[in-house]
């Protein structure tokens, strides 16, 4: 955004003379200036609320984002802990694939195919 008049230029624009006041033209040329600043003003600031409005929109939706994700991390920190808390689990399962795989031998020495069995 460019505008044309700043303060000290409006503070200190002096028009010339005529007899009696002031050039019609030199005031009205001036005052288009003005006008034409303002729009482009009231433009950018109209651009600027709908941006700003558009930009408030998404940070509520990422901050809803953020909390359900949060919510999520915590239930599964907890299943997590469910799990690690058990010292037992990891010999048990262990134990479990030990059992499965003799199991798969022995089938397939009665010659079924273990992956086959429902």
């Amino acid at each position: 955004m460019k505008l044309i008049l700043d303060s000290g230029k409006i503070y200190n624009k002096e028009f010339s003379g005529a007899k009696p006041g002031y050039d019609s033209m030199q005031v009205d040329t001036f005052l288009d200036l003005v006008i034409k600043d303002y729009q482009t003003f009231e433009a950018y600031e109209a651009s600027s609320e709908k941006q700003i409005h558009e930009l408030e929109m998404k940070v509520k939706l990422l901050n809803r984002q953020l909390s359900d994700l949060a919510a999520e991390n915590e239930a599964l920190k907890n299943k997590l802990n469910g799990i690690s808390s058990n010292p037992d689990a990891g010999l048990n399962n262990l134990e479990f694939l030990k059992r499965i795989s003799k199991l798969e031998v022995a089938l397939k020495k009665a010659g079924i195919d273990p992956t086959t069995v429902e």
